[in-house]
């Protein structure tokens, strides 16, 4: 139960710093109110997003490196990630509170969940009967 709250935990410290970095991104984009353009859009918020989404899951899974039961591994991996989204789409940083940049919000969540998954089970499966790399 510990590695599994230093997960969260170590999850929640790169959201924090990670959705800090967006907003102040974000909020250096616009000037004046103005809406972002697509490209400031895509290298301010998507961009960082899925980057910040790989990473927590990345860095919960090398806290939590104990892969005996799958389930409680997932739980422990993507719960914070699970939660920065529904926080994402009720809060939205870039001002844009439609459907649309809901939907695109969570498909990147999902996609940066799936790529640290991807990377965590590949550092994991390094050496199996030391538990991985990690």
């Amino acid at each position: 139960m510990v590695r599994v709250l230093g997960a969260w935990g170590a999850a929640l410290a790169v959201w924090l710093l990670g959705f800090s970095i967006v907003a102040r991104l974000a909020a250096g984009a616009g000037g004046g109110g103005e809406p972002l353009s697509d490209l400031d859009r895509i290298l301010r918020l998507n961009l960082p997003w899925l980057l910040v989404s790989v990473s927590m899951v990345v860095v919960a899974g090398a806290v939590q490196r104990d892969r005996t039961r799958r389930a409680r591994w997932l739980a422990s991996v993507l719960a914070v990630p699970l939660l920065a989204v529904l926080a994402g789409v009720a809060a939205p940083v870039g001002g844009d509170a439609d459907a649309l940049s809901s939907v695109l919000y969570v498909a990147e969540g999902v996609a940066g969940a799936a790529g640290g998954l991807a990377v965590a089970a590949l550092f994991g499966a390094g050496r199996e009967e030391l538990g991985g790399y990690w």
